[in-house]
């Protein structure tokens, strides 16, 4: 499985979450990119994407643990 960041949110919003997942699981890429083409989503609140999807949520706290849910769901 594969969650990709967007920097630009990783600086406003989410590096608590990045920081907390990355390496955390051994089957889990943790990965950020430049930017993710969610701009409006971007400014506003935590969120990543995986498998095409977006996971959002309203701190990063909630974030890993939406993210860990369907780290869960793929084991």
């Amino acid at each position: 499985m594969k969650i990709k960041f967007c920097e630009k949110n990783l600086d406003r919003f989410s590096k608590p979450a990045y920081k907390e997942l990355k390496g955390k699981y051994d089957d889990v890429k943790v990965k950020k990119d430049s930017c993710l083409k969610e701009c409006k989503l971007c400014r506003s609140e935590p969120f990543a994407i995986v498998k095409g999807e977006i996971v959002r949520a309203e701190t990063p706290k909630k974030l890993v643990k939406k993210l860990e849910k369907r780290i869960a769901e793929q084991a």
